[in-house]
C-alpha cells in the first residue's frame, strides 16, 4: 500500500482566523493588544476577543477571531506583536 503524499490544507483569504496571544498577567495589556489589532484589522466588537487565565494567574490568553484579508497581514500582526512587552507565544 502506498502513501501518497498529502498537501496541507491552503487558508483561503479572506476568512475568520483566530489569533492567541499568551503573555504574563500584567496590567494595560489587553488595551495595548487591542490597539495592535485595530491597527491591523480596524475597529472591532468587544465579542471577538476571549480572555482566558491561567490557574495561578500568572499568564493570560486572548483569542482575537478577526477577519484576515491575506497573509501579509497575519505576518505584520505577529511582528508587531512580537515586540511587546510580556508576550510568550502567538498562536
Amino acid at each position: 500500500m502506498e502513501r501518497e503524499d498529502i498537501e496541507p490544507e491552503k487558508i483561503v483569504f479572506p476568512c475568520e482566523y483566530p489569533i492567541k496571544v499568551v503573555a504574563q498577567a500584567r496590567e494595560g495589556l489587553r488595551q495595548h493588544l487591542d490597539q495592535l489589532f485595530a491597527q491591523h484589522f480596524g475597529e472591532f466588537e468587544p465579542h471577538r476577543v476571549a480572555v482566558r487565565q491561567s490557574a495561578q494567574a500568572a499568564f493570560v490568553a486572548h483569542t482575537y477571531t478577526m477577519v484576515v484579508q491575506h497573509v501579509d497581514q497575519l505576518g505584520a500582526l505577529h511582528t508587531d506583536l512580537k515586540l511587546v512587552e510580556g508576550v510568550v507565544m502567538v498562536l
